[in-house]
């Protein structure tokens, strides 16, 4: 089963008026394009090959409709006959349990926990980091770098101690899934300057190869180009024509 298209409507933004709510059975994502929380969550959708629609909203000027679906106006929140949920891992989460198709989290408590705890690691030293080293400059930028590395370490051995190509084993698993958002852009991160050495990082550099080959990562990447455009001037609808 193919995995869902990459979705391009326009978003909506404050002062649109809202859109119908879903058809019974179907399940919808409130995105926006370019958010790496989102991106978490059109991965496993895709990787499950779960079909569902998209309505995508500008996160700087909500619409006021959103508010009444989830409190905090974040992405990605679903609707599912009736049911809301929302935040990234909650809903990948969700995903896995709620529909078939391969696993995402193993059912092992060690090693769903093992998983939680590298979680953990991304979110306290891999990802404030890479955003330091995207706004910072000298000796604050290469302080930056080596917490990342730091971080980094861990999913190298994780990596290696498994023998295996992706955190989720021979397939990529709900960890690959959540982190994999922030390091399709990580080249626009590091710059010139900055690399990831072979020698360092063997298992992390396969991996990133690895996962840039498979089509569901395929089918929810933007071009870098596209990521730099938004960057320098962020819009939501960014590379999209006036038609679509």
């Amino acid at each position: 089963k193919p995995a869902p298209s990459m979705p391009s409507e326009k978003a909506f933004k404050t002062g649109s008026s809202a859109p119908e709510p879903p058809a019974s059975g179907v399940l919808r994502l409130i995105s926006m394009r370019f958010c790496p929380f989102a991106h978490r969550t059109r991965l496993v959708l895709a990787a499950k090959g779960i079909d569902y629609e998209t309505v995508n909203v500008c996160t700087v000027n909500k619409p006021e409709w959103f508010f009444d679906i989830n409190p905090l106006a974040k992405v990605p929140t679903m609707q599912h006959d009736g049911k809301i949920v929302y935040e990234s891992l909650v809903c990948n989460e969700y995903l896995d349990q709620v529909f078939p198709g391969r696993k995402m989290l193993p059912e092992d408590p060690l090693d769903k926990a093992r998983i939680g705890m590298l979680q953990a690691i991304f979110d306290a030293k891999i990802l404030p980091n890479i955003y330091k080293i995207g706004r910072t400059e000298g000796e604050e930028r290469q302080d930056a770098f080596k917490v990342f590395k730091e971080g980094l370490s861990f999913i190298e051995k994780a990596l290696a101690t498994s023998g295996k190509p992706f955190l989720g084993g021979d397939q990529p698993g709900y960890l690959d899934y959540s982190i994999w958002p922030w390091f399709e852009r990580l080249p626009l991160k590091l710059g010139d300057d900055l690399k990831l050495q072979e020698a360092e990082f063997p298992k992390v550099l396969g991996w990133q190869a690895a996962m840039s080959g498979r089509p569901e990562v395929k089918t929810c990447a933007h071009a870098l180009a596209l990521y730099k455009a938004n960057n320098a001037n962020p819009d939501p609808d960014t590379g999209l024509d006036n038609s679509r």
